[in-house]
């Protein structure tokens, strides 16, 4: 058992699938929001801080992703439906690839599976523009934070709706980890992806300044699941298009009870 403790919260309705919610890099398990309320009248959801990062102040050393796997088999159930956003849905990937028997569908949302560009991947990031913002990070932890959430709603529908939310969850929190974790967003899971075998759902926002839209077909060639791209959208479409993820993911979960 890991001495590392992980704040979780569980919201259980009896009789509903398990889900569990993993937040993406920067934030913390509040970005969920109205989102998270209304997915309660359907699902138990397990809403994790992932280590370092919120309420989840402790963090393994070294910070690798095994170790973040490691943390996490601990505070799941047995069996759910597993969603994740931007670093949380590479995290869920790779989840579902060791853990197969724990993992019922796969639902990620403004994810890649590599975040930064590769020769045989330009659907990304640049290399110089992730290490300026490394370099950013350790410099100004709060400045580059801010940056990066005006970043993510830029452009999009109800962004400066949006904005003002996340502004408010970081002033409140201080990560612990914050360098650390970043550098899972170098990981390659595009061999993960391309190996499970559980049914995948990719969500995106058409104006996505973080994930290119070229990553929705290069994602989906790779898992061969469903794509769903909103329009107006920027990397957060569970806020800005709550209802109308909430009902493709309400589909893809009960497509196959029909």
């Amino acid at each position: 058992m890991s001495q590392v403790k992980l704040y979780k919260e569980y919201r259980e309705n009896p009789g509903k699938p398990e889900l569990v919610l993993l937040h993406g890099w920067g934030m913390t398990g509040q970005v969920w929001g109205p989102f998270a309320d209304q997915l309660a009248e359907y699902f138990s959801l397990t809403i994790i801080d992932l280590p370092g990062l919120g309420r989840s102040q402790e963090f393994p050393t070294p910070y690798t992703l095994d170790a973040v796997l490691d943390l996490l088999v601990e505070q799941v159930p047995e069996s759910a439906i597993w969603l994740g956003w931007s670093m949380g849905g590479q995290i869920a990937v790779a989840f579902a690839d060791r853990f197969p028997v724990r993992v019922e569908k796969l639902i990620t949302i403004a994810s890649n599976p590599c975040f930064v560009q590769r020769d045989d991947w330009p659907s990304a990031m640049d290399e110089a523009t992730h290490q300026a913002f490394e370099v950013s990070l350790a410099q100004n932890q709060k400045k580059t934070l801010t940056r990066f959430v005006m970043l993510q709603t830029q452009g999009a529908e109800a962004g400066r709706d949006i904005l003002k939310t996340l502004k408010v969850i970081l002033s409140d929190v201080e990560h612990t980890a914050a360098e650390e974790s970043l550098a899972l967003l170098r990981l390659d899971q595009r061999p993960e992806l391309k190996n499970l075998a559980v049914p995948v759902l990719h969500l995106f926002g058409e104006v996505d300044h973080l994930v290119p839209n070229s990553a929705a077909e290069a994602s989906q060639s790779i898992s061969g699941g469903e794509v769903v791209t909103y329009a107006g959208a920027g990397h957060l479409p569970f806020l800005s298009h709550q209802a109308d993820v909430v009902a493709d993911i309400l589909g893809f979960v009960q497509g196959d009870q029909s």
